[in-house]
């Protein structure tokens, strides 16, 4: 066989290297160029491992879903691992809804912030934060009431620890929201 024979054998195999990717939506640019039979060198008579490669895989990332939680004293990574920890638990217990913890970009926002209604507008899942003290209900009812004077957001999820029964506390907290600020707040309990 003559080298010419051997390079268009090999401008054919590259040619349908380059269709295969490009069926698949990415180009492997060496095997895309072309060089004109007279250049080809005769060691081209078999392709070399990176021309044979496959093309990487970019593996798409979802968008973190967004997560604005008041009632937690403070602001940080503590405080955010704390939330997620959360997260972990409920799904864990089943809830399809929490999914990965690392899926949730989650802001703590404090009740008294002053740019409140522009978060509110600009993001739609709130949680509040219910921990299991004996003055959570005062606090947690005071938290409420900032943010329905301030303009925040009339829907919470209630992340509390998962310990705490529907009955009592959740329930009283939850009842009292609804009653005197019109806000909802989501119970979720075993």
């Amino acid at each position: 066989m003559s080298e010419q024979d051997q390079a268009s054998g090999l401008r054919k195999w590259a040619n349908l290297q380059r269709q295969q990717q490009q069926a698949e939506g990415t180009v492997d640019v060496a095997a895309a160029e072309h060089v004109p039979e007279s250049e080809q060198p005769s060691s081209l008579l078999k392709p070399t491992a990176a021309a044979v490669e496959e093309p990487a895989t970019v593996v798409a990332h979802r968008p973190k879903i967004p997560l604005i939680v008041v009632g937690l004293p403070g602001s940080g990574a503590a405080q955010v691992n704390k939330v997620k920890a959360r997260l972990g638990q409920w799904s864990t217990l089943g809830r399809s809804w929490a999914g990965d913890p690392e899926d949730w970009d989650i802001h703590i926002v404090m009740a008294e912030t002053a740019d409140l209604a522009q978060l509110c507008d600009q993001y739609s899942r709130w949680a509040l934060w219910i921990s299991s003290d004996a003055d959570t209900f005062a606090s947690m009812f005071r938290t409420l009431r900032q943010l329905h004077e301030r303009g925040g957001p009339r829907r919470l999820l209630a992340l509390h620890e998962p310990h705490l029964p529907r009955q009592g506390l959740l329930n009283n907290l939850r009842e009292a929201a609804d009653y005197y600020l019109n806000m909802e707040l989501l119970v979720l309990a075993r």
